[in-house]
């Protein structure tokens, strides 16, 4: 077990350089679509850990009844918030295909990202980090993988304000699954900002947000 919660520990930066060579790999053949190939290998990844992480603990052990507390209204507001740039820009979906990539991403990848990242990344750590660095270990890596990895063909992902966002969401996601004991409002607000974002416009340069 020991071996195990050490592999899942050092596991970020070695998903992140998977993903930082996959998205260089293909973005010379197809450019930003690159986030297709990028995403199925980064979810690849992840489940692996996961699989790998969790022991003998049943995946919905993560999703049970959550326990109530009010950073789960404070992480859903922030989730939301996001929402505004989908009001201003939805008319940048020119096609059926770019709709239904980018709500299957929303929906899917919230699933992944949070069962390794809250999940059992955060388990590991917080049984041999105090807790505050445990979050800032797993929240600055979550961060740490937009701009090496999407960030690779994704100008958004590059800017400094969607790693202010990110490293605040991160912490509130953290801290909702921890006092929460659960995962499940956590990827909600995760789909919600996945939503919001416009993700595929974003990894496809349809959608540039001011840069800083």
């Amino acid at each position: 077990m020991d071996r195990i919660r050490t592999f899942i520990i050092l596991s970020p930066p070695l998903i992140i350089l998977i993903g930082f060579t996959t998205a260089k790999l293909f973005t010379p053949v197809i450019q930003e679509w690159a986030w297709i190939p990028l995403a199925l290998v980064y979810w690849l990844v992840m489940g692996i850990c996961i699989g790998v992480g969790k022991g003998d603990k049943r995946l919905a052990n993560w999703i049970r009844k959550p326990l109530p507390t009010k950073l789960t209204i404070v992480g859903m507001l922030l989730g939301m918030f996001p929402l505004t740039v989908l009001f201003t820009n939805i008319h940048l979906f020119d096609s059926i295909g770019l709709v239904i990539l980018w709500l299957a991403f929303a929906i899917i990848n919230p699933w992944f990202e949070e069962y390794y990242w809250r999940g059992i990344l955060l388990d590991s750590t917080l049984k041999v980090m105090p807790k505050w660095l445990s979050i800032g270990y797993s929240t600055f890596f979550f961060v740490a993988s937009h701009p090496l990895m999407w960030g690779v063909f994704s100008i958004a992902n590059r800017s400094s304000h969607v790693v202010i966002f990110l490293s605040i969401i991160g912490v509130v996601w953290s801290l909702m699954s921890l006092r929460s004991k659960s995962l499940r409002w956590v990827i909600v607000s995760h789909c919600i900002v996945d939503i919001g974002i416009i993700t595929v416009l974003v990894f496809l340069n349809i959608y540039i947000p001011p840069i800083g």
